[in-house]
């Protein structure tokens, strides 16, 4: 376990050196750290047993209280998700070697690591630790894009992850008071406030409105981490966390019918991945929430399977937005500039974002022999016979392949534009290796069976399993193909609607009047208070201290975010180490 925590509290010392270095070193020391993180990813896959670690243990504050603030254990759940967060965090960080700010390097660490702490976390006390960084860090991932529209989106999505790490503490508070210790198990009191709070994080109906905020809005290197981490450790905590019941299991099913039906309304690509996102940990959940072996271990197996081809989705979406700047799909197809010179069809000239996009989509849509399939195999036997998620499940897969259709032909095949720059190699590097990943561990699934929580067989390749997989896909790229046409216009969801002014409710005016007061005082509040933090903001200049330290990759707002998580350490590290006593 203590070789693990490396992955956990490194991010500590390289942060500052990512943000101080000059771009020749920080590139040696990024790819030393993703080294680190992909040797982690497969000691994890070795089958090793970690057992538990705590650190700091002999302290002042743990012998007076009996509480533990740094307690990490081996759990069944967490060697799958902890190898998933690594494996996919390393090869996110290598597609934005070359094109992500230093700020955005760094703070990417941060978020990599809450998330394998929130993993093998062995106490509440640390889970919630880890759950609240992991807010903070995957927050300033949109922020730092610092576009008005992406501020917005980070601070809504902000509001929906502290709303989550509030109503847990409620929680954990509660079932402290009702078990007289905070040991990560099934809770027995306050068990309303743990399923609102990871119900957020996970995006549950109708609590899913940050994801297709957030993802979208954040630089698209960025994007790729996001779609690794947030809901994934959602899922992670329903399995954990919260007893199995029919109640999860049914949303988890209305999660993956919904959002498939609102991915494929979308004309932006990371849009339409985001609300993919949703529909496929809706998979995840309903799994979990029937607490089998084979559903659990379906469950858990697709959260990785998707962390790996969602991850290559959105770098192959990013590609389009590096090359052509834009991932809006009626931009790309309705009106080519075929006239326009150097202007090309773009699975020609971006080949390897093109054949991230396709493999991808065939492993989203449970095509065999990705890996999509064999998860959606061990999820689709899990449920076979319980109404009305088996149903709704498989309607989901007939959505998944229409919308993948629309995304890959929409997206590269009928799309022309002008390629105005080439990948970088570290981006197709990325591309190339977890569409690799995706084709091996979909031919030899059983390369993840030591990290398999209950050890379900892996032999999924039957002749009805391959027939029904095949048949779904089918049907779905049968559908796009009759409505292409409409696809191709776009699907409004307004509606023509006469509204007399005259007749307005006193209610209705009312509510308008409050509104508009409400917007004019948080517009004010914020001019103000952001004109102040723009007066303290740092104006770094271009002069280098020395060839290994480059003070312009300094960010005012990265700086604020490590000042807050110093102050959260030095409080921890305070009662690990300060003098501390009942009269305190």
């Amino acid at each position: 376990m203590s070789i693990l925590l490396l992955s956990i509290f490194a991010p500590v010392i390289v942060f500052p050196a990512i943000i101080f270095l000059s771009k020749k070193w920080r590139r040696a020391l990024m790819l030393a750290y993703i080294a680190g993180l992909l040797f982690l990813a497969f000691f994890l896959l070795s089958g090793v047993e970690l057992g538990s670690y705590t650190l700091l243990s002999d302290s002042a504050f743990q012998q007076e209280t009996n509480l533990t603030l740094f307690s990490f254990s081996e759990h069944p759940y967490s060697k799958i998700a902890g190898f998933g967060f690594l494996f996919v965090g390393a090869i996110g960080l290598l597609y934005g070697l070359d094109v992500s700010k230093p700020s955005e390097q760094a703070v990417s660490l941060g978020a990599i690591a809450s998330a394998i702490g929130v993993c093998f976390a062995d106490n509440f006390l640390t889970f919630l630790f880890f759950w609240e960084t992991l807010t903070l860090t995957t927050a300033a991932l949109v922020f730092l894009r610092k576009t008005p529209h992406a501020v917005r989106m980070a601070y809504r999505m902000l509001f929906f992850s502290l709303a989550s790490g509030f109503s847990l503490l409620v929680g954990i508070v509660l079932q402290y008071n009702a078990t007289g210790t905070f040991e990560l198990m099934y809770p027995e009191a306050g068990l309303f406030f743990f399923i609102l709070g990871i119900g957020i994080k996970t995006a549950f109906l109708p609590l899913h409105f940050w994801v297709p905020w957030g993802y979208p809005s954040a630089n698209f290197p960025c994007s790729v981490l996001l779609a690794a981490l947030c809901t994934k450790v959602g899922v992670y905590a329903v399995a954990r966390v919260l007893p199995a019941s029919p109640f999860i299991n049914i949303m988890g099913a209305c999660m993956a019918i919904f959002a498939v039906t609102m991915a494929l309304l979308q004309s932006d690509l990371r849009r339409l991945l985001s609300y993919h996102i949703i529909s496929q940990v809706g998979y995840m959940v309903a799994a979990v929430g029937l607490g089998m072996s084979l559903s659990v271990d379906g469950g858990l197996l697709h959260l990785v399977n998707h962390m790996i081809y969602k991850a290559l989705l959105f770098m192959s979406a990013g590609a389009l937005i590096y090359t052509v700047g834009t991932e809006n799909l009626h931009e790309l197809h309705q009106h080519p500039p075929k006239e326009e010179k150097g202007s090309s069809a773009l699975w020609r000239a971006l080949p390897v974002a093109f054949i991230g996009a396709l493999v991808g989509a065939l492993a989203i849509s449970g095509t065999p022999p990705f890996n999509g399939y064999v998860s959606k195999y061990l999820i689709k036997h899990a449920v076979h016979g319980i109404n009305p998620a088996e149903a709704l499940l498989m309607i989901a897969s007939v959505g998944t392949a229409l919308s993948f259709s629309k995304f890959v032909y929409f997206g590269f095949i009928k799309a022309r534009a002008v390629v105005q720059r080439k990948l970088t190699f570290s981006m197709q590097a990325a591309i190339v290796v977890l569409s690799a990943t995706c084709l091996i561990t979909g031919i030899w699934p059983q390369i993840l069976s030591p990290v398999l929580p209950h050890n379900s067989s892996l032999d999924v390749y039957s002749a009805d399993g391959v027939q029904t997989a095949l048949l779904l896909v089918v049907l779905g790229i049968v559908v796009f193909v009759l409505l292409a046409r409409v696809l191709e216009k776009g699907i409004s969801l307004s509606f023509p609607v006469s509204v007399n002014v005259a007749v307005k409710s006193t209610f209705s005016v009312t509510y308008d009047n409050m509104l508009i007061g409400f917007n004019a005082f948080k517009n004010t509040a914020y001019r103000y208070v952001f004109g102040f933090m723009q007066k303290l903001d740092y104006k770094p200049g271009k002069d280098r201290i020395s060839l290994f330290v480059n003070i312009a990759n300094i960010d005012f707002n990265v700086l604020i975010l490590m000042a807050m998580l110093g102050v959260a350490l030095v409080f921890l590290f305070y009662l690990q180490f300060g003098h501390f006593s009942a009269g305190i």
